[in-house]
Formats: structure tokens, sequence, C-alpha cells
């Protein structure tokens, strides 16, 4: 699978299957993105490549957290983060985004993780764990 960002400065290969393909309710995700939740893929560090515009890459350690978002510093995409595990977390909207708006089945979350640490309820058949 091949990513990039929105200006195209910078592209990623992601090799191998990911370890994790799921909907993550953790407070941490939720702290370094700001968000509700993360739809994410999860890799091993090395199965997650700069292709290209490594200079472009800006990686952001966030202050009381063992994780990082890696965004480009033109246009402000994030790539990945990474988390207290060493794994680098891919946005599934991110890889559907540069996959024309179409997310490979093999890369569909099949689960809720945290999700007794949500912070809003999702009405859906995945596993909540």
């Amino acid at each position: 699978y091949h990513v990039h960002c929105d200006c195209g400065a910078i592209e990623l290969e992601l090799g191998g299957a990911p370890k994790v393909h799921a909907f993550c309710h953790c407070e941490d995700c939720r702290a370094l993105l700001d968000v509700p939740y993360h739809s994410v893929t999860a890799w091993d560090a090395d199965n997650v490549r700069v292709v290209s515009g490594a200079e472009h890459a800006v990686e952001y350690k966030y202050p009381t957290l063992e994780m990082t978002r890696v965004f480009c510093q033109r246009c402000g995409e994030t790539l990945y983060n990474t988390n207290a595990m060493g794994w680098r977390l891919v946005s599934q909207l991110l890889i559907r985004k540069c996959n024309n708006d179409d997310l490979p089945e093999a890369l569909q979350s099949n689960a809720h993780f945290f999700y007794d640490r949500r912070i809003i309820d999702i009405d859906d058949p995945l596993p909540k764990r």
C-alpha cells in the first residue's frame, strides 16, 4: 500500500499486514490527535517506510505521552503516529483517501479497542474490547 500527504511532498509505503486494524478509543490517541476515536491500522515500524520526501517530515513528541505524530511541514497532513509499543499508526482515512476513496477489506476495522474508555457510543456489530 502507498499513501501520501495532501500536497504530495511525502509518500509512505506500508508493507506486509497490519498488526491491528480497528477503532481506538484510548485517551492517548484522543489527546494526541484531538479526535473522539481513531480509525487506525497499526504496523510494525519496519513495515512503514518513507519512500520520498523525508526532508519534509516533522516529528512532534507529545510532552506527557510515549507518542509522536509525524506530519508534513508543507501541508500539515498527519502521515502516522507512534505509540508506546513502537508501532506506527496510519489512519484508515488517509489510506482510503489515497486509494480512490476505497479502504481495502484487509485494512477495515474489525473491532473497537479501549471501548470502556470511550467518550461517544458507537452502534455497530463490531466487538468492543
